[in-house]
């Protein structure tokens, strides 16, 4: 006799057997998607030319009028942010998503500003600062230097001595409260895609292999004890102050060789979070050359950097093993032109005022004084943020 539940049971199986080939599908879907979509970017990346924080910005009280005041160094950074290092002065403000702010450079203007710069890389003590700080102006902190070298004109000072006097803090990080990076991702429009042409062959343009630029000789990654282990097995052509080939400038005029080169080593001075400079953004993408990176971890590079568009020295047990793989993509043009995928799908955005590019520190700070509904915040640990030990790692090699 059959059982009553015979039936049962084989629509259960059915059922089962549907929703196991349902998942099976998902799964396959899920793994294709995630292998030939775009890669998601952080959200510095995703923003357009003129604002990194459009959310906070998009109804601002168009009545207020806000005061940046440049503690001290503001004729300094004059050269930076109005200049770019060139000659032309040029308004601060003009790729900003709001247009009520200006800029003082005079400390005596102090009690009138809605906020407050002070770069601690120029900074001398907590002594320097102003004595009196109005309860609702915003003292913002900068430094565009890695925690390792944070503080130039004296060493006697840590950023625990800061702690209870900042509001904000401006850096190249990600996680800053007014993040303003060297460089950024951005995905290019449906009219960019549909405007471009068929990428180039970037490897019939080189007639170089392997080149850096430096000044500074040093490096708390024994950057240079690489580069000079990396250049018995590959050629390597060291420009600037570090080696035998000069280039004109620092910050101002380009050293534009560089472009003839297969591959840049973009070598940070630390190999801290998410310190990632003008070596890698300017020097190699805005060039088009293969960048060989050493900085921040290589998870840092692809939350910030274009997808598959670098090569990480940490992906390598020597520099003799970095010097195979590069001879070896100098040799297979399809290879070292996969380097260059990204172009169809992003462009790469200079910020840093270097070498004639935009610098949007004020832009940001502007947009940030126009966020509605800002919580009072104060910095009484600084080193909860800002801490070399924690956010810096030891040489790779």
């Amino acid at each position: 006799m059959r059982s009553p539940c015979s039936g049962l049971r084989n629509r259960c199986f059915k059922y089962s057997c549907h929703l196991g080939l349902l998942f099976l599908v998902t799964v396959v879907l899920m793994s294709l998607t995630k292998q030939w979509t775009l890669q998601p970017v952080n959200f510095l990346a995703e923003q357009p030319f003129n604002t990194v924080i459009p959310a906070q910005v998009k109804h601002p009280n168009r009545t207020a009028e806000y005061s940046i005041l440049i503690w001290d160094v503001g004729k300094r950074m004059q050269r930076r942010f109005l200049r770019s290092f060139g000659d032309t002065e040029q308004d601060p403000f003009r790729y900003c998503s709001v247009q009520n702010c200006k800029l003082e450079v005079n400390n005596g203007k102090i009690e009138e500003a809605s906020a407050v710069m002070f770069h601690l890389h120029l900074t001398k003590g907590p002594h320097t600062l102003p004595p009196h700080h109005r309860p609702d102006q915003e003292w913002i902190f900068f430094t565009d230097e890695s925690p390792l070298h944070t503080f130039f004109l004296t060493k006697r000072y840590e950023m625990r001595d800061y702690n209870g006097i900042f509001n904000l803090s401006m850096t190249y990080r990600s996680d800053s409260d007014i993040p303003v990076p060297y460089g950024r991702t951005v995905r290019l429009s449906p009219e960019q895609k549909r405007a471009l042409g068929p990428l180039p062959n970037f490897a019939a343009q080189k007639t170089g292999l392997v080149a850096i630029l430096g000044s500074n000789c040093g490096g708390t990654n024994r950057r240079w004890d690489y580069v000079y282990e990396l250049e018995k097995y590959i050629p390597v052509q060291i420009y600037g102050g570090c080696g035998k080939k000069a280039c004109p400038g620092h910050f101002t005029k380009d050293c534009d060789v560089i472009k003839d080169y297969m591959f840049y080593l973009a070598f940070e001075n630390s190999n801290c979070r998410e310190y990632i400079t003008e070596k890698l953004w300017w020097n190699a993408y805005a060039k088009e050359v293969v960048p060989v990176v050493m900085g921040g971890s290589k998870s840092d590079y692809e939350k910030l950097c274009p997808p598959k568009s670098f090569i990480h020295v940490e992906d390598f047990a020597s520099p003799r093993d970095l010097a195979a793989y590069l001879l070896e993509l100098n040799t297979d043009a399809a290879a070292y032109n996969a380097f260059f995928e990204w172009k169809k799908d992003y462009k790469v955005l200079n910020e840093h005022g270097y070498f004639g590019s935009p610098s949007l520190h004020l832009c940001r700070i502007c947009e940030k004084l126009n966020a509605p509904n800002r919580l009072p915040k104060v910095y009484s640990d600084l080193d909860a943020f800002w801490n070399a030990k924690r956010d810096c790692r030891k040489p790779v090699w």
